[in-house]
């Protein structure tokens, strides 16, 4: 209870902070790339990754609304999740992102559930920014607070059945054609009721290509890699030996986006996994994004 309160506490601390005392960011510019590929919409509407974290970062006062969908597959289960959130530049260089994520459809052991996920609220800082004439680089630190709306109870369950916690950054380069980005970061689960779910080791990256674009529509692709690796659960006092492990998934996508509209689809395999215990195989992950920029 003690990491919780203090934890939360750092992080509504940083936001009031934040959002209140802007502070200098390290910031390089020699000049700024021309208005060409995926430079020719506003920050906002430029290409970013799609399964793995972070990258939200738009301008003051700009917001925009999500609705993200993902299917992940495997023998004898599935996983379907929508996630309605919205997005937020409380700076140029600040964002906050709050999610409500929902179990469509769970299937697992035979076993069916629904329902609330864990919601939760997130924020990126951009300490770092390069601008040159031909491309920009730039370092975020993403911090979130979930919180225990879902449930441990159910089976499959939908939620840790505690607040959890998650730090992470990202590091991204932009050229007109091409982008490149890497995002490592962990999940910090807490204890209730003698029941821990492992905390969740993220490990991210991709690069994408711009393609064209077409009276104000750009297009692009990209490919992305997705690891995590996961410790075995504890369920009231007891391990799991049925938990955990380690998936790599790697997602190649479409990218589509105009002043206002955002469409993202792709579709991942698993290209490695070593699975705890008896646990059934993943097979494929189908993931859709739709952003429209109010």
């Amino acid at each position: 209870m003690k990491l919780v309160v203090f934890t939360m506490t750092l992080f509504l601390s940083s936001f009031t902070y934040g959002s209140t005392h802007p502070v200098p960011k390290e910031t390089k510019s020699d000049d700024e790339p021309p208005k060409i590929g995926n430079f020719a919409l506003p920050l906002s509407q430029q290409p970013g990754p799609l399964v793995s974290f972070g990258e939200n970062i738009i301008e003051k006062n700009e917001t925009q609304l999500f609705l993200f969908a993902d299917d992940f597959a495997g023998v004898e289960k599935h996983f379907v999740d929508v996630m309605p959130g919205i997005l937020y530049g409380i700076t140029d260089d600040l964002s906050i992102f709050i999610n409500a994520p929902m179990a469509a459809s769970y299937l697992q052991n035979g076993k069916k559930s629904s329902g609330f996920e864990d919601a939760f609220v997130q924020l990126e800082d951009a300490f770092y920014t390069k601008k040159t004439s031909s491309f920009v680089e730039q370092a975020t630190l993403v911090m979130n607070l979930t919180l225990p709306t879902g449930s441990a109870q159910k089976q499959p369950p939908t939620g840790f059945g505690s607040p959890s916690f998650f730090i992470g950054g990202t590091l991204s380069r932009m050229y007109a054609d091409w982008f490149v980005f890497a995002s490592p970061g962990v999940v910090l689960t807490t204890r209730h009721n003698d029941t821990k779910f492992g905390n969740q080791f993220l490990y991210q990256g991709g690069f994408g290509r711009h393609i064209i674009n077409i009276k104000g529509w750009m297009f692009a692709w990209m490919v992305e890699g997705d690891g995590q690796y996961a410790p075995r659960n504890k369920i009231n006092g007891a391990i799991d030996f049925n938990s955990g492990g380690n998936v790599v998934y790697v997602t190649p996508s479409l990218w589509v986006s105009s002043k206002k509209l955002i469409a993202q689809l792709g579709v991942g395999l698993p290209v490695t996994q070593n699975l705890y215990g008896n646990q059934t195989r993943n097979s494929y992950l189908l993931v859709a994004n739709v952003g429209w920029t109010l």
